[in-house]
């Protein structure tokens, strides 16, 4: 082979070696790095931008309360980082609290009258087949109110 041939094939493998594998292992490094430094309590930001705090973690998945009571479960590689302390915009306020706010669930019921109309549809009935089917006349046949107003 040509010595300017293998010079540069060993150039290709270099830069790729800078390129793509040495990068690689920095971020697996760094994720290996945040994984470990995980504790129950510390604010997190997961991959889809919600932001949560840690209260179970175990070897594949993490528990996330995101609001009081309220938790999901993500994979531990959901997690992008941890948060400091000046990056929560807003507090949320005690349990305690809340209960004493909250309607309960008898109080926002959605129910719908025998009528078939809606609340949310400005009380208009819901649409039903415009063609009735009557019982067999004498004939032996169905007969259709509309076939036979036509």
């Amino acid at each position: 082979m040509d010595p300017l041939t293998l010079a540069m094939i060993a150039v290709l493998i270099v830069a790729g070696y800078f390129l793509i594998i040495r990068p690689q292992r920095k971020r697996a490094k760094d994720a290996a790095e945040l994984q470990s430094s995980l504790q129950a309590g510390s604010r997190v930001m997961m991959s889809g931008g919600i932001f949560g705090t840690l209260k179970h973690l175990g070897d594949k998945q993490v528990v996330v309360e995101v609001s009081p009571g309220v938790e999901l479960t993500f994979v531990r590689q959901a997690i992008i980082r941890p948060l400091k302390d000046d990056e929560d915009e807003f507090e949320y306020a005690d349990v305690a609290e809340l209960e004493s706010v909250e309607p309960s669930f008898e109080d926002a019921a959605v129910t719908t009258d025998v009528a078939g109309t809606s609340p949310f549809a400005n009380e208009a009935p819901i649409a039903t087949d415009e063609v009735a089917a009557e019982p067999e006349a004498e004939t032996g046949k169905p007969t259709d109110k509309l076939a036979d107003q036509g």
